[in-house]
């Protein structure tokens, strides 16, 4: 009986998680229209938006089906750890498009430094170590219920939540950083740097509190934290496709009025290459 709430509780969250996740499409609907779909195919901003929006949608409508066998009592233990590495893997995946999309931005407006690719591309692969590591090492040891959504997660993922953390701190200190300058420069207020300041603030606390609210529910062994998985599919999907559609809104902008200081040396459209090749 103590498992009713719980089971409760997770049978639902799907349900909230996709009905948020469609109504933001809605809203976004004309944005996309006007921003996403006139971008040409071989834009790299583009099969970013894609992956966060439908990748996102067409996850969530999989937990329809997949929560409620979880909760029934019959998925076998090996179908109880693939959900688990499958949960860890998708989350992880969310948050690398959203750090790619700050990434490119902060590489823009670094000058498309070298070394600043290299930091932040080795602090997004140190996430991929840790949490392989994490899932190697503790996964295997999820105690297996007749309800395996509500095992106990294991303590481990506050290391993966860490490191999440470090690689979204770094963007927004790297952000801050050229801004302190840029201001100094006199173009401190310029389109690019008032955007990436603003975006890159609200997705890093909106990004904290979800894992901080993980990691608090790992530490207490609480069955909640796979419902925060629904939640950041959700969440992160409208944050990273606003932050596409923004530059895109900016790049447009600055199209139609030539003289709107961006700056002369910085570039608002997503690199249609790897970062390394440019170099």
């Amino acid at each position: 009986m103590e498992a009713l709430p719980a089971q409760f509780t997770t049978h639902h969250s799907p349900v909230k998680s996709i009905i948020i996740l469609l109504w933001d499409m809605v809203i976004t609907s004309q944005s996309e229209i006007d921003h996403i779909w006139p971008t040409p195919w071989n834009s790299f901003s583009k099969w970013l938006y894609l992956f966060l929006r439908y990748i996102s949608l067409a996850t969530q409508i999989f937990h329809q089906f997949a929560v409620p066998y979880l909760n029934s009592g019959k998925a076998p233990k090996s179908s109880c750890f693939a959900w688990f590495v499958y949960t860890a893997v998708m989350a992880q995946f969310q948050i690398t498009a959203v750090e790619i999309i700050l990434a490119f931005r902060v590489y823009a407006l670094f000058n498309r430094s070298r070394r600043i690719a290299i930091i932040l591309g080795s602090l997004m692969t140190l996430e991929y170590i840790v949490l392989i590591i994490v899932i190697g090492v503790s996964f295997h040891r999820i105690p297996s219920i007749p309800y395996c959504i509500l095992s106990k997660p294991p303590s481990q993922i506050i290391t993966s939540s860490i490191a999440v953390v470090a690689t979204q701190s770094t963007l927004l200190g790297l952000a801050l950083i050229k801004h302190i300058l840029a201001r100094r420069a006199g173009w401190g207020r310029a389109p690019l740097v008032s955007l990436l300041i603003r975006d890159g603030t609200a997705t890093y606390f909106i990004i904290c509190v979800i894992f901080f609210c993980i990691g608090s529910f790992c530490e207490l062994r609480d069955e909640r934290t796979v419902i925060m998985f629904f939640w950041l599919i959700s969440i992160v999907s409208s944050c990273g496709c606003r932050l596409v559609v923004n530059m895109q809104r900016l790049a447009v902008d600055e199209k139609l009025v030539p003289h709107a200081p961006i700056t002369s040396e910085i570039e608002v459209e997503f690199p249609s290459e790897p970062p390394f090749e440019s170099m």
